[in-house]
């Protein structure tokens, strides 16, 4: 099935209801000089595309369950392609632009999401690759200067390129411009947040939905230069040879990065306030100024989200070590706070409570709170379903949402499920559509305020509840990662 568009004629793959084109290149190749600096628009070209098999995924380390690539990828530096979903005949159809997650180190714009999910109830899909690990998000201006200000950010930028090729080209999809929303899901979620902060991103979509992840992975640029002086050290690229990078072969890059991503470490690199690509440094700040303020969210978490990691990783308590690798030197705080839990027959319940807490949970309240403060339309909820082996945990949304398990193992098939999926899904879809989080079968869900704190809680019953403020020590920054 051929596509028209500004970019340049296209033949993807006719689904029946719906059209889907993979493999568009949305910018250039960030390969040689273009390596960790700020995309370039694609040239269009001449003829017709095949786009009919996916582009390149980013370079990166397979990390059992993380994520993963599917059978059709493969990895190379040449890998900001998208990809398009369609209903068959839409006219000025709702955007939904998904960004994938993998903690900033791992996945491709397939992962995550049943893109077909959302084309069957009329709305276009796009969904993106953005450059990893310390190729997308290693700051390197502290050796290589100012030409390179804005290397933490190049994932993120590249998204912002991704949108603007949204913006100019999805009215041949079928797609409306100005109806666009913005979905990620763990590192998707908390880039979406970086997202509204960014002037790049401006006025390019109307509504965000994070699902588990915000604002906190905003990193200060002292913490990201001290996470590319690590780089550096293990690449063997010492005073005077910083400028290697720029031509060393990716899979060179994937073995320097190794180290700085072992273990569990959710954190290691991530967006940076680098002067340039924020109005700002201070995340909560610049919500309560209205940064955001014409920017409609919807944002939450799952109940259990630590549970992934303790059946999964083996996480079963928290030591100095992980602590480190997840909270830098906020650790002591984490770990004086972790002392004071019960360590009684119910500690495996205590300890998911309060590692989700700290990584996912009070980042979320905190976020929809300045979100209020500045004007801005926010959405809070909370996924209690867990009437499976993994409980509520992290990525639980997706089997409601999307209708796939991707890491539950034992998806419920009951009919209170049954009912869960459509409330959620139908108001999920309600405010892709229209700003509203609405559905005939669902509770009334009050946008979030203070002080009624209006959350929304997805399980059976659903109902609503006033969330409760952020549990974690009063003295723990909102930045969650950062290094002397």
């Amino acid at each position: 099935m051929e596509i028209h568009a500004p970019c340049g004629r296209m033949e993807g793959l006719d689904r029946g209801g719906f059209v889907q084109c993979l493999g568009i290149p949305y910018a250039k190749p960030p390969v040689g000089p273009l390596r960790v600096r700020p995309p370039e628009p694609a040239a269009p070209w001449e003829g017709v595309r095949d786009c009919r098999r996916p582009g390149h995924a980013a370079p990166q380390t397979a990390v059992p369950g993380l994520s993963h690539l599917t059978k059709n990828e493969t990895m190379d530096e040449d890998c900001l392609y998208l990809n398009v979903t369609a209903p068959k005949g839409a006219r000025r159809a709702p955007v939904l632009f998904w960004i994938h997650g993998g903690a900033f180190q791992k996945g491709s714009g397939l992962l995550g999401i049943r893109p077909e999910t959302f084309a069957r109830e009329g709305i276009v899909v796009v969904s993106a690759n953005y450059r990893l690990g310390a190729l997308g998000f290693l700051d390197v201006s502290g050796r290589l200067g100012e030409a390179y200000r804005q290397s933490g950010n190049s994932g993120l930028l590249d998204l912002a390129a991704a949108l603007r090729w949204t913006r100019d080209n999805i009215e041949a999809f079928g797609g409306d411009p100005e109806n666009v929303t913005i979905m990620g899901q763990s590192a998707g979620a908390k880039l979406c947040g970086a997202l509204l902060l960014a002037p790049a991103a401006k006025g390019l979509f109307r509504r965000a939905v994070l699902s588990s992840g915000g604002v906190q992975c905003i990193r200060d640029q002292h913490t990201a230069r001290r996470a590319a002086e690590a780089f550096f050290a293990e690449a063997g690229l010492a005073a005077g040879r910083e400028e290697e990078l720029l031509t060393m072969p990716w899979q060179a890059v994937l073995r320097a990065q190794a180290p700085l991503f072992a273990g569990l470490n959710l954190h290691a690199v991530g967006p940076v306030f680098d002067g340039v690509t924020f109005d700002g440094d201070d995340a909560l700040s610049m919500l309560r100024r209205g940064a955001a303020r014409d920017t409609a969210v919807l944002l939450g978490t799952n109940r259990d989200e630590m549970e992934l990691y303790w059946q999964v990783y083996g996480v079963h308590g928290l030591d100095r070590v992980l602590a480190e690798r997840l909270f830098g030197n906020r650790a002591p705080l984490v770990m004086e706070a972790y002392g004071k839990i019960p360590h009684d027959a119910e500690f495996h319940r205590h300890f998911i409570r309060f590692f989700t807490e700290y990584v996912y949970r009070a980042p979320a309240v905190r976020m929809a709170e300045a979100s209020a403060e500045g004007g801005q339309t926010a959405y809070l909820y909370r996924l209690d379903w867990d009437r499976q082996a993994f409980r509520a945990c992290h990525a639980s949304e997706t089997q409601f949402l999307m209708g796939m398990g991707l890491v539950i193992r034992d998806m419920d098939r009951s009919p209170a499920h049954e009912r869960l999926a459509r409330q959620m899904r139908g108001a999920f879809l309600s405010f892709i559509r229209a700003g509203r989080p609405e559905m005939e079968d669902l509770p009334p869900w009050p946008r979030f305020s203070l002080p009624d704190r209006a959350m929304m809680v997805f399980d059976a019953p659903c109902h609503t509840e006033r969330a409760p403020e952020a549990g974690t020590d009063p003295r723990m920054p909102f930045q969650i990662f950062a290094l002397d």
